[in-house]
């Protein structure tokens, strides 16, 4: 083969793949095209379904004229021509030529075009970095903390790019690992192109991300009362987790170690008092519940039940008593719980409750008496008497019964009594068992004063009353009770509807004047309790009580009125509102419609002198009220309504015109012009 023939074929040959080239790189890259690569080391990738074609060129870089090669003893498999192997192609020509010498190289070798084809896709392969995962068979369930990380792998012409969608989004270009971090189910779906637009089939993945922890409910059941449980009371715990599922849930008594829940607990396997139960649940995944806690008591101890005889004609234990006022005492104390209830039984009969203690006298013969108490988690105790020939004694065990109440103003709110100097604290006690032997009392923990009498406290201020009562065996009881003393009237206050036009001198001072249509308003504010009532009195007049509004102010007159407020002690304050009401009438105003055109003395007064053809106009001006007519009269005739002009004077005539204004509070201006009326 001569130099321009192997010159030919390697152009033709470049010319193919560029062509090849600039077809798949003409279309969609998102579609990924066919295309052909040529790596960073040179090597050429062509896909290999596509076709090739072969030009000859002798000049570089496609700059000459250029033919495609044909072929006459393979027609029907060339142009296109196509690959059969994966990988590897050459394309040769034998016999080297010396690019300078042109002379054939020796030994001779063939010359020889590499070229790989790539018809095979890359392979995408998902790893996942996960706290925990769990499958239930049918869904993927994974903790926090997932990432998916994408890698891809290609045999000849690598790996373009990694292709992904996130819950049925858009295709986008996978650069880093993908960190699904919330509550949800994901839909990934994923592949790859290598360099030459071979594309992998979409593979696709679902993950259900589960991050909330399970929640436990602790379920009392048995006896319980507030916090505190009996011996035959159990636990049980239960927890509910909607996602991934329940996995264990774990329990520590007392701060011991945690164990797993398997069934209820029994209060029977712990010692009686304080205890601490804390337990939390895990999922599925690795979501741990925060720790809860429930602090109980177990109480397994019966009440104390105490039988005392009251009365002195009852025999028991071999003591005779013989009044027909015996009664039977039950008293019982609990440890923790508290007692819920005490029953008896005379004579075997059936239990009832007991409330208060009863009468025997209706028993004869033989007397037996059954009693229990239960406290409020079920625990019972029992006692028995049985009538015996011996005497028995009482014991009292409470101290008095104590009362107060009071005579007089009192207010009450809340935990505090407000009285005032007057009001009468009365104290009384009862003691239904020894008696009664000192009732007495003390201010603000001050000593003690032995009660003899109804008494008050006069100073104003804050008190801690305490009443003290003791019986004939020194039991003793307590009560305090929080007092205000109050002696102070209420605060007045009084405000007018409207501003005061002025201010005049009346009873010696300067007072505000109103006008007659304005309207007073009485308040009043007591610094400790609420208002009662409040009354005025108009001088002259009987006194009211304040309802509302005080209206009805004559003009042009001086008021006085005196304003007493009560509080709800019955304390009282008094003050006295002085003012003066308004009776003055419009300012009037007039004016002409033109110039006057000289003067001239009538009956030894100067007037103004107009032309025939003036028009008079007048006006007022009412600082206090809202003007409403104005009437005028000329020359003593009739009185008229002024309409907004006043014309039609007769020539060379004198007039003397009258004018009278209201306001519509009644006051009235009364003015007089004089003047003139020319040719």
């Amino acid at each position: 083969m001569n130099t321009k023939t192997r010159n030919m074929k390697n152009i033709l040959l470049i010319l193919a793949l560029l062509i090849v080239a600039l077809m798949v790189n003409a279309q969609n890259t998102m579609k990924h095209p066919f295309k052909v690569y040529k790596a960073p080391n040179g090597k050429l990738y062509v896909q290999k379904s596509l076709p090739i074609y072969f030009y000859l060129s002798t000049e570089p870089n496609q700059k000459g004229a250029m033919y495609q090669l044909q072929s006459d003893s393979t027609k029907a498999y060339a142009n296109p021509m196509y690959l059969d192997t994966e990988g590897f192609n050459t394309f040769r020509s034998p016999s080297a030529v010396d690019t300078i010498t042109k002379e054939i190289v020796y030994p001779i070798t063939d010359v020889i075009f590499e070229m790989y084809a790539d018809g095979m896709a890359p392979k995408t392969v998902l790893k996942m970095d996960a706290s925990k995962i769990y499958t239930d068979g049918k869904t993927e369930f994974i903790g926090s903390g997932l990432t998916v990380e994408l890698s891809s792998s290609d045999s000849e012409s690598g790996v373009e790019q990694i292709v992904v969608s996130i819950d049925s989004g858009a295709f986008v270009t996978y650069s880093k690992p993908i960190a699904l971090d919330k509550e949800k189910t994901y839909s990934i779906q994923f592949y790859s192109v290598d360099n030459v637009g071979n594309a992998e089939p979409i593979k696709a993945k679902n993950y259900t991300i589960d991050l909330s922890a399970p929640i436990t409910e602790l379920t009392i059941n048995g006896d319980k009362f507030e916090n505190v449980i009996s011996g035959r009371t159990q636990l049980t715990l239960s927890s509910t987790d909607p996602i991934s599922g329940l996995n264990s849930i774990y329990y520590s008594i007392d701060g011991k170690n945690y164990q797993k829940y398997y069934h209820a607990l029994n209060a029977s396997n712990w010692g009686e008092g304080e205890h601490t139960i804390q337990y939390y649940a895990e999922d599925k995944v690795g979501n741990k519940e925060v720790e809860k806690e429930f602090k109980f008591y177990t109480d397994k101890t019966a009440p104390i039940l105490v039988d005392e005889i009251m009365g002195n004609s009852f025999v028991v234990n071999g003591r005779e008593y013989s009044s027909g006022r015996t009664k039977l005492k039950l008293t019982a104390v609990d440890n923790k719980a508290g007692v819920k209830e005490i029953k008896y039984s005379v004579n075997n009969e059936e239990f009832q409750l007991y409330e208060k203690p009863f009468y025997l006298t209706t028993i004869s013969g033989s007397l037996a008496v059954s009693s229990y108490a239960i406290d409020n988690v079920g625990n019972k105790s029992i006692a028995s008497e049985k009538s015996t020939r011996s005497r028995a004694s009482y014991v009292d065990l409470t101290g008095p019964q104590l009362k107060y109440d009071f005579t007089g103003k009192v207010f009450k709110t809340r935990d505090t009594t407000f009285v005032n100097k007057n009001t009468k604290v009365v104290l009384s006690a009862m003691d239904p068992e020894s008696g009664l032997n000192v009732l007495s009392y003390s201010l603000n923990n001050g000593s003690e004063i032995n009660y003899q009498k109804p008494f008050n406290i006069t100073d104003e201020g804050a008190y801690s009353l305490s009443i003290y009562g003791y019986d004939n065996v020194e039991n003793s009881n307590r009560e305090t009770i929080n007092l205000v003393v109050d002696n102070a009237g209420p605060e007045i206050f009084a405000r007018f509807s409207i501003l005061p036009i002025s201010k005049k001198e009346a009873n010696g001072s300067q007072v505000d004047v109103y006008s007659s249509q304005a309207v007073l308003f009485l308040s009043a504010t007591d610094s400790k309790v609420a208002i009662d009532r409040i009354y005025y009195t108009i001088k002259g007049e009987t006194e009211k009580m304040f309802t509302g509004i005080i209206d009805g102010f004559k003009r042009g007159r001086e008021y006085e009125i005196e304003v007493k407020a009560l509080d709800k002690l019955g304390n009282i304050n008094r003050d006295t509102i002085f003012f003066v009401t308004d009776n003055t009438g419009p300012e009037v105003f007039t004016r002409f419609s033109i110039h006057l055109t000289g003067k001239e003395t009538v009956d030894g007064t100067e007037v103004d002198v107009y032309p025939s053809h003036v028009s008079l106009f007048l006006s007022v001006s009412n600082a206090t009220g809202v003007y409403d007519k104005i009437y005028y009269s000329v020359n003593g005739a009739k009185e008229l309504i002024y309409q907004g002009i006043i014309d039609g004077f007769k020539p060379e005539s004198f007039v003397k015109m009258k004018i009278r204004a209201l306001d519509r509070l009644g006051n009235e201006t009364y003015t007089q012009i004089v003047f003139k009326i020319g040719e």
